[in-house]
């Protein structure tokens, strides 16, 4: 009897992987993987969990001031006259689903390659955005290049993904060019976005001007270029690369929707962005539906 098999996500028909996968990692290999993939779904998930909970205003963001403290700069000022929660609250679930679904996809399949791109990817979207944002002191500017807090929490996802090299999977399925030109296509405007957003983060000081916007800003940053990031990764000739395509159009689609909800937000995008955002994503998923239901014999 002929076993089908997916190029798209690398399994057979009964959902068995292949013997070649089974053998790639040792079971102490496995284990490493999954643990760091853990702690770092742990640190990962609980911050971008509160980020979007304050947007969401189910809790409350404490404050800390001074009598000190500098008059407000424009940018918080601007921030504190337009909070827009529904584009924050959709870069936070945006961030929080890109990072989220890769770990727990590298967690469940470790020997997966795309899962190690994913993850990779991914937090590099946030590495990018640290000397941007720097390590604001929020009482007249910046006391270091980064803050070791958002490193600290993507040190865990970027060891299980290095820990999964060598990427075996290089040479199974085919490449994705289409993905690879949706990637190039958005890249521009999202690096636009994104720099603007993390260096209204950077400039948004004392907390008192702006007391709701903690790190919403850099969320928003790290939003845009993870979306462009994961894309570009999910165009490898890899198994299971769909969840990248899927999770980032998504992702573009909610903050492009989250702009539509509310235009006079300051992280807000045009309206002409934003639904251009909006058809990117569409496309993206529909690519990513289309070439997901190709089978071809084993």
């Amino acid at each position: 009897m002929a076993v089908q098999y997916c190029r798209a996500c690398g399994v057979d028909d009964v959902g068995l992987m292949t013997a070649e996968s089974q053998e790639r990692f040792s079971r102490g290999r496995r284990f490493a993987i999954r643990i760091a993939a853990v702690l770092g779904l742990v640190l990962f998930a609980f911050f971008f969990s509160v980020v979007a909970a304050e947007a969401m205003d189910i809790i409350q963001a404490g404050t800390e001031g001074s009598p000190n403290d500098p008059p407000p700069s424009p940018a918080a000022q601007l921030g504190a006259a337009h909070p827009g929660e529904a584009v924050h609250v959709s870069g936070a679930l945006s961030t929080l689903a890109i990072g989220g679904s890769g770990l727990i996809a590298l967690i469940i399949w470790p020997e997966r390659s795309t899962f190690a791109y994913h993850v990779l990817a991914a937090m590099l979207g946030v590495v990018i955005t640290l000397p941007l944002v720097g390590d604001p002191d929020n009482f007249g500017g910046q006391a270091g290049f980064i803050d070791p807090l958002f490193l600290v929490l993507v040190i865990p996802s970027l060891l299980a993904s290095l820990m999964a090299l060598p990427w075996g999977h290089w040479r199974s399925g085919t490449s994705k060019p289409t993905l690879l030109l949706l990637a190039a296509i958005v890249a521009a405007p999202a690096a636009w976005y994104g720099v603007d957003q993390a260096l209204m983060q950077r400039n948004t000081f004392p907390p008192t001007a702006d007391p709701h916007h903690n790190a919403h800003w850099w969320v928003m940053a790290v939003a845009a270029f993870m979306v462009v990031l994961v894309t570009a990764a999910a165009a490898f000739p890899s198994r299971g690369w769909r969840l990248g395509g899927f999770v980032a159009g998504a992702a573009s689609i909610g903050v492009g929707g989250g702009s539509i909800l509310d235009l006079s937000a300051a992280s807000a995008v045009w309206i002409g962005w934003a639904l251009a955002a909006v058809l990117w994503g569409v496309g993206t998923i529909w690519f990513t539906l289309q070439e997901a239901t190709v089978w071809s014999p084993r």
